[in-house]
């Protein structure tokens, strides 16, 4: 949409953009001819969250904690519980009140509030001496001014009955005077309107009330103060002792738990006989390692010597007498191999016990191995009478060989056994260290994590208490501005609404013609027609109406015909069109499309070009619509142009009046209609001479949609003509109706479309033809952007 659309939708709409807004400011100032006055207090209090003192000394300013501060204050003032407390006091002192004084309440209202009160609830008012706690100090007693007629006591007492009488039931009258929204000065919506906000960041709060009472204004203020500065008092207080008792609890709790553990520890170091566990751990683990890196080496030493020896005895072929010799011999090493375990054995334990051994009987044992070791020498000396071995050594090298191997072989085994008996006991003690270690490990888990635990929750009950003071010192809000007395009233904001309505009714008007423009999805141009279609367009027709002001619509539907017809001689090309008799199909896809009047006119137009013309209808009546048109009063109204057509309009004249008969011929829809492949096919199934051959025939199909068609004379034709209606939408149904037709004749069909806004068809001829003001064209020219362009040179 341009800019000169946009102006022109304006204009269009600009008696209704005018008269909307009027009625809606006329409505406001019918109804706020009685405005009902209202009047306004305010008063500060002062906090001290922001700036004020503390006792914690190393206390910084947290902005988000402050905002947290004010945003829980500002919360306890807009709660229920303060309201309804503000509530049942108002109530309280209005129903206390003996006659009506304007400090505290005018006369019309009050005597509107003892018409509505029932009787029975001056029952609840205390008179005389009373026995209540006075919760309210004497400080506070100023916050409320109260006339001399009612003592606080009584008042106090007063209140609570109220308030016991409202928490009694859902049915009395003090819990339907709250609750239900009628009222204008105690339900809990009126209390509702105080407000509460934060001066700026500073450490304020401003009350505010706004109502139709001077006095009830005022005195729901220092009310609300009184109720909240209590309030708020013994909410800081009580949270903050609920907070150190919990800590003291918690602190027993810790302690007994850490004793329990240190208990604990220590019935098992007695139980495991446990000095320090670390260190003697440590000892067995050195002693293990040695252990098992001597074992490791005696095991290579072992397999060494028993590959030698298994070597030296291959090069030995003993005889049937030397293996007789050689078992005797074995039994002598199997005695000596034992000799030496015991050997081993005993030297084991004399080192293990750290004392003196039995020299006697190591040196019993060690002889004993002496005379066996002699008799196995003696034994294999007996047995190799021979000189030589199999090989041709001498046997004096290889026997002394294979004996020192065997005895080395029996003692690295006797030390084995001994290491591996060593090793079971090493076990036995791990088994007893391992368990212990867990425990020992989870006993003292358990004494840090109850350590730390008594450590924190005590460091939590110091912050507790120190809280508690600074909650103290805190707590105590002051009233630094009081709330005042309105003697005037607040201006109203009748003006306010009128001009608001009347914006908000020009707006909504408006927005309401964009959103139709936006979604207007008609064909309405030739531009949009083949966006929506996918057709190339020929042109398009305005809509013939009948006051179309000071626009020459004769000349512009004569023109746009001329370039209508100007258009299909260019498709056919100059030359073509005067070899062969040119077939133009006119057909629409809905009825009253308005084909018959451009078929008619196109063929008018060709006949002024000196063309022969032959047109094919198959109605010889022209359809119309119904010529009986009202007068749109609506249109005049708010001068929306004249929409009703203009029927004597020579073009919308019947085809009889400028063409031959001889021109102009009547077909009928038979079967052979439907078969005909050509106009001369049409011609010959319904008798039709010509005396003439024709330049171009022009054949009107009826609605495709309603009736069948001859595909083929649509396929053949040169050229296809699709007529559609500015102002509908191109449907479904429009598109299944040409879908055969777009792929057999995709190339040869074009559309035309009828009935367009005239100002439309500025897309064809430029500026249209009118009587302009020489304003009028600066100011289009400038919304043109064409600023120092002229229309004429």
């Amino acid at each position: 949409m341009t800019i000169v659309d946009f102006v022109r939708l304006i204009l269009k709409h600009l008696v209704l953009l005018i008269l909307v807004p009027l009625l809606l400011g006329t409505m406001v100032i019918v109804l706020t001819m009685n405005p009902s006055f209202e009047y306004s207090s305010e008063t500060l209090l002062y906090t001290g969250l922001a700036t004020g003192s503390s006792i914690e000394m190393d206390k910084t300013f947290n902005y988000q904690a402050t905002n947290t501060a004010f945003d829980n204050l500002i919360n306890i003032i807009n709660s229920r519980e303060t309201q309804e407390e503000v509530a049942i006091r108002l109530l309280a002192q209005h129903l206390m009140l003996p006659e009506a004084n304007s400090k505290f309440i005018s006369k019309e209202l009050f005597d509107e509030f003892q018409k509505k009160i029932p009787k029975d609830l001056y029952k609840y008012v205390a008179k005389g001496n009373t026995t209540v706690n006075n919760s309210v100090q004497e400080s506070d007693a100023e916050l409320t001014p109260f006339p001399e007629s009612i003592n606080r006591k009584d008042y106090e007492q007063t209140v609570l009955n109220l308030t016991s009488l409202m928490k009694s039931s859902n049915t009395n009258f003090v819990y339907e005077l709250l609750n239900y929204d009628e009222d204008d000065h105690y339900s809990l919506k009126a209390i509702s309107g105080i407000k509460a906000q934060r001066i700026n960041s500073s450490d304020l709060i401003k009350l505010s009330y706004t109502v139709n009472d001077p006095g009830i204004c005022q005195q729901t203020l220092a009310i609300y103060n009184q109720v909240c500065i209590i309030n708020y008092k013994h909410i800081k207080e009580n949270r903050s002792d609920a907070v150190v008792k919990y800590f003291e609890n918690e602190l027993f709790k810790a302690r007994e738990n850490l004793k329990e553990a240190e208990d604990r520890l220590l019935e098992f170091s007695k139980s495991s006989n446990i000095i320090n566990y670390y260190e003697q751990s440590k000892a067995v683990a050195v002693v293990k390692e040695d252990m098992m890196v001597n074992y490791k080496k005696i095991t290579a030493e072992l397999a060494g010597v028993e590959a030698g020896t298994k070597k030296l005895e291959e090069k030995l072929r003993i005889q049937e007498i030397i293996q007789q010799k050689s078992n005797t011999i074995l039994g002598k090493k199997k005695e000596l191999g034992d000799l030496n375990f015991k050997i081993g054995l005993t030297q084991a334990e004399i080192e293990s016990r750290n004392g003196a051994a039995d020299i006697e009987k190591i040196t019993t044992l060690k002889n004993q191995s002496q005379l066996l070791i002699d008799e196995i020498k003696k034994g294999v000396d007996e047995l190799y009478t021979y000189q030589n071995s199999i090989d041709g050594l001498p046997v004096s090298k290889v026997l002394p060989d294979w004996m020192n191997n065997v005895v080395e072989s029996e003692n690295l085994k006797a030390q084995i056994r001994v290491i591996n008996g060593q090793n079971n006991d090493f076990q036995e003690v791990y088994a007893e260290y391992a368990p212990a270690g867990a425990n020992m490990k989870r006993l003292e888990r358990e004494i840090s994590v109850a350590e730390q635990g008594y450590l924190e929750i005590l460091h939590g009950l110091n912050l507790a208490k120190l809280k508690l003071q600074d909650s103290e010192m805190s707590s105590n809000l002051k009233t630094i501005d009081t709330p005042y007395f309105p003697l005037s009233p607040n201006p109203t904001k009748r003006s306010i609404l009128i001009i608001a309505a009347a914006f908000l009714g020009g707006i909504i008007t408006l927005g309401i013609i964009f959103v139709m423009e936006y979604f207007d999805d008609t064909l309405k141009n030739s531009i949009r027609a083949t966006k929506k279609t996918g057709f190339p367009s020929l042109g398009m027709m305005p809509k013939i109406i009948l006051d179309p002001g000071n626009i020459n619509l004769p000349f512009i539907q004569n023109r746009v015909i001329e370039i209508i017809t100007q258009n299909i001689l260019q498709y056919f090309g100059e030359q073509k069109a005067n070899q062969n008799p040119k077939t133009i199909i006119v057909f629409s896809t809905q009825k009253l499309e308005g084909k018959t009047v451009i078929a008619g006119n196109i063929a008018k137009t060709l006949k002024k070009d000196g063309k022969k013309v032959l047109l094919l209808n198959y109605n010889d009546k022209q359809e119309s619509i119904n010529q009986k048109q009202s007068s749109p009063i609506l249109n005049k109204i708010l001068r929306y142009p004249d929409s009703r057509i203009d029927f004597d309009n020579p073009f919308l004249a019947d085809v009889s009046s400028y063409l031959k008969p001889s021109e102009n011929k009547v077909y009928k829809m038979n079967n052979k209609f439907y078969d005909a492949k050509s106009y001369t096919d049409i011609l010959e199934s319904n008798n039709i001479l010509l005396d003439f051959i024709p330049d171009f025939v022009i054949i009107e199909l009826p609605a495709i949609i309603y009736h069948n068609y001859p595909a083929e004379l649509i396929i053949n034709a040169d050229l296809d003509l699709l007529v559609c209606r500015s102002n509908r939408i191109w449907s479904d149904s429009d598109e299944s109706a040409v879908a055969n037709l777009r792929e057999a004749c995709a190339s040869k069909l074009n559309i035309l479309v009828n009935g367009v806004n005239i100002n439309e068809i500025e897309s064809v001829l430029g500026d249209l033809p009118k009587n302009r003001s020489k304003l009028r064209e600066k100011v289009k020219s400038m919304f043109k952007f064409q600023f120092f362009s002229k229309n004429k040179i």
